[in-house]
């Protein structure tokens, strides 16, 4: 951060500059020293930011290739989802995950798109286990559900958005969702990658 103050910003001390903690808050703050490796700054003033959206959307994607996956976290931070659940589905293409660089993705999409809140991400897991601790509403992506209809599009409180991989849920996984009590739905537009779906998703409940 300090590289891309001095080099790319070319600030100094006395110049003004807004930070954020990852949690919500700007601190307007003067810079008091600064060398290629320190930075000192004095917090003038902290006021709370507005949250984009009266939703929390947590965002339930099966693991898809590394770059794929990798920018679903980088648009769906800049969106303003609140939370990633990398979950591992049977037609799953990829079992790893590098929880490191996710974090790293969010934090430079928080700061490219002014947001002021960092996602958090879960270690990934199986959808049976996704789905037996999950006690918050849940709505699953599928190419053969019920056609999305205006009821579906929740606004406000907190959602779990649940999106396949490609190919989509197995039979024997949207059964799991209807015995979670989970509305399985389908987005009004040709079949996607998973990884627009999941952008498309968050972007319909999400952006007003």
């Amino acid at each position: 951060m300090v590289h891309q103050l001095r080099r790319v910003f070319r600030l100094h001390a006395g110049d003004k500059a807004i930070f954020f903690d990852g949690t919500g808050d700007d601190h307007v703050s003067e810079i008091v020293s600064m060398t290629d490796e320190k930075l000192e700054f004095r917090v003038l003033e902290t006021s709370p930011v507005k949250p984009h959206s009266s939703l929390r959307l947590s965002l339930a994607v099966s693991l898809i290739k590394k770059d794929h996956f990798e920018w679903v976290i980088e648009k769906g931070t800049e969106i303003g989802v609140s939370e990633f659940i990398p979950v591992m589905s049977e037609r799953s293409e990829k079992k790893g995950f590098n929880m490191e660089r996710a974090r790293k993705i969010m934090v430079e999409a928080v700061e490219q798109s002014g947001r002021t809140f960092v996602p958090e991400i879960r270690e990934p897991m199986t959808l049976e286990e996704f789905l037996a601790g999950e006690k918050r509403e849940v709505v699953a992506f599928h190419t053969e559900g019920a056609d999305l209809a205006d009821e579906d599009i929740v606004k406000t409180g907190e959602l779990v958005a649940c999106v396949g991989p490609e190919g989509g849920w197995s039979e024997r996984e949207v059964e799991m969702f209807r015995e979670k009590g989970a509305a399985i739905v389908k987005l009004n537009s040709p079949v996607l990658r998973a990884e627009t779906a999941a952008i498309a998703v968050a972007t319909l409940l999400l952006v007003k």
